[in-house]
């Protein structure tokens, strides 16, 4: 058996997740092969057994990134097919807006799960995770992630959702987050003390980022990943000139970074 595991990671939640299923997995020898969707490969569903996709949530849902490739994607033929999110809080609504996408395309979505992760975006809105908290985080993901990879094995299928007004309220929420982006993102912003490495601007999802005049532009594609912020080697980007407590430092390490 082989599955394929399609995801977007801003700083490294969806992608750690991603890492977990794919080492549960081989444990039972299936193989998991990982797509990264920002390198826009064309997939070959027929090649799989099963289908995975993952994304990050911001304000609610997925990113446009995500979007585009649920769109983009070929007829499923009736694939078994997996959704994850990946958020600060215990449940979103993205993987039941996504179900809804790609089911007229003859996905079969047998799982819809949903993980609580580090708040990388904790100074806008929610609580900074401590040392301890984020230990014991990534340690209930990864005992959910093991007992969901032996449920799979026996066909016993985990389906975790939201009600509806709570995603009716969350395309609405999204909506508004998608509207204001060019608002927020106005408020990074870097120091004197940049040593312009270019890390930022290499790896960047929408090519956002230029230097100008020696100092580092943010323009107006940004979506708020965060990524810049979380891998600055030297954390001089800011937000609101305030700078913030890189707190994904064990899930970053899971990116491929330029």
């Amino acid at each position: 058996m082989k599955g394929v595991l399609c995801y977007f990671s801003g700083t490294g939640n969806t992608k750690w997740v991603a890492d977990k299923f794919k080492y549960y997995f081989n444990m039972k020898n299936i193989e998991l092969d990982l797509i990264n969707i920002e390198e826009k490969q064309d997939i070959d569903i027929n090649k799989y057994n099963f289908l995975i996709i993952g994304t990050p949530i911001y304000a609610e849902l997925h990113p446009k990134i995500v979007d585009t490739f649920l769109n983009d994607l070929p007829q499923g033929n009736r694939i078994k097919t997996i959704l994850y999110s990946t958020q600060g809080a215990q449940k979103a609504s993205a993987v039941q807006v996504m179900e809804s996408k790609i089911k007229n395309k003859d996905y079969n979505v047998i799982s819809k799960l949903m993980f609580k992760m580090t708040n990388n975006f904790y100074f806008y809105v929610g609580k900074k995770s401590s040392e301890k908290e984020i230990e014991e985080i990534l340690l209930n993901c990864e005992r959910k992630i093991k007992n969901i990879v032996d449920n799979f094995v026996e066909k016993k299928y985990i389906q975790e959702s939201v009600n509806g007004f709570r995603v009716i309220l969350s395309k609405i929420v999204s909506r508004y987050f998608n509207n204001y982006l060019p608002n927020l993102s106005r408020n990074l912003s870097t120091s004197k003390d940049c040593t312009k490495c270019g890390r930022c601007l290499r790896n960047c999802p929408q090519n956002n980022i230029t230097f100008e005049n020696g100092y580092v532009v943010f323009h107006s594609k940004c979506m708020m990943c965060l990524r810049c912020v979380y891998i600055c080697p030297t954390n001089e980007i800011k937000y609101k000139n305030k700078r913030i407590d890189q707190i994904q430092k064990r899930t970053i390490k899971s990116l491929k970074l330029k």
